[in-house]
């Protein structure tokens, strides 16, 4: 158990984000993401209201992608629990992410369009995670059948220094690519 693991006291609050990928055809796939906030004791407000313990967010955007790069080709939100009503006027922001591809750069896009007063933290939030789970999904769609020899360098370039292991001088991002070459020889 670690020092931190130790100090842990009542839970106070819990965010889930659930995100799961379902494909439409050959080229397009659905990735459709999950928020939900509770908070295991009522709190009080800054007004000083007592709210009673239970799911205070609820959302779901949905993404139709597709393309070579993954672009957004339509969202949608849904908001079934929030805690003020006029939360959900921010429901059609999403629809601003539309012909966005996902590439990089793509949290700064969507932190540049959606974060307003027009729009919601916590679909934003939402959004933000999206980004990389769309690619891994999109991926493992595509991956069901061998890629063409064309897409596999520009495959490369989705995780192309993304972590340290796909860092462009690393030996296994430096293999696949040797790889890769080969095989269109």
């Amino acid at each position: 158990m670690t020092s931190l693991e130790k100090l842990k006291g009542e839970q106070v609050h819990t965010r889930s984000i659930r995100i799961e990928t379902y494909s439409v055809d050959e080229d397009r796939v659905i990735v459709e993401a999950t928020l939900e906030d509770t908070r295991p004791q009522p709190i009080y407000t800054i007004a000083k209201e007592r709210r009673d313990a239970g799911k205070v967010h609820g959302m779901v955007v949905r993404l139709l992608l597709g393309g070579m790069p993954t672009e957004i080709l339509d969202a949608e939100a849904e908001m079934p629990t929030v805690p003020v009503e006029g939360c959900r006027q921010a429901i059609n922001s999403v629809k601003g992410l539309i012909g966005m591809p996902i590439v990089y750069g793509f949290t700064k896009a969507v932190k540049d369009r959606l974060v307003s007063t027009e729009g919601c933290n916590h679909l934003t939030s939402l959004m933000l995670v999206m980004g990389s789970v769309a690619v891994q999904g999109m991926a493992a769609h595509q991956g069901i059948k061998p890629p063409p020899p064309e897409a596999r360098e520009m495959m490369l370039q989705y995780v192309k220094n993304t972590c340290c292991v796909w860092r462009e001088d690393s030996e296994h991002y430096k293999k696949t690519l040797d790889e890769i070459r080969n095989l269109k020889e």
